[in-house]
């Protein structure tokens, strides 16, 4: 019996192929350049394996994508959200989740202050 394949893995391997195409890149030369094998990459492209975050990283990387991309199609973030994300990345959790809080935080004050959607 054939394992049926998860549609949000098909996805993805779908988001790998194209940005491999549209890199013009064979899939030797992508899977050289993200530290895995052929066959891995394969897997991947159809669907039948997952991959774990460090493999999910070079991928992105190799093929000059973001994770965003790769996993909800989305393009690329802008420089500003991008650098904002590798700043938050870096960040111990407990600092994470204070910057998170806050930023909700200021985000509910400035709807309480902000203007009525009337009030032109």
């Amino acid at each position: 019996m054939k394992k049926e394949r998860d549609p949000e893995l098909v996805a993805i391997g779908q988001r790998v192929r194209n940005a491999r195409i549209n890199r013009g890149m064979t899939k030797e030369a992508l899977a050289e350049a993200a530290d895995t094998s052929t066959q891995f990459l394969s897997q991947i492209e159809k669907g039948e394996q997952s991959m774990t975050i460090i493999k999910f990283k070079r991928l992105a990387l190799a093929l000059g994508v973001s994770t965003d991309y790769l996993i909800f199609g989305r393009e690329r973030m802008s420089d500003r959200e991008a650098l904002a994300a590798e700043y938050m990345a870096g960040m111990k959790p407990v600092d994470r989740d204070f910057l998170s809080r806050m930023l909700i935080s200021m985000q509910g004050l400035m709807d309480a202050v902000g203007p009525e959607p009337n009030d032109r």
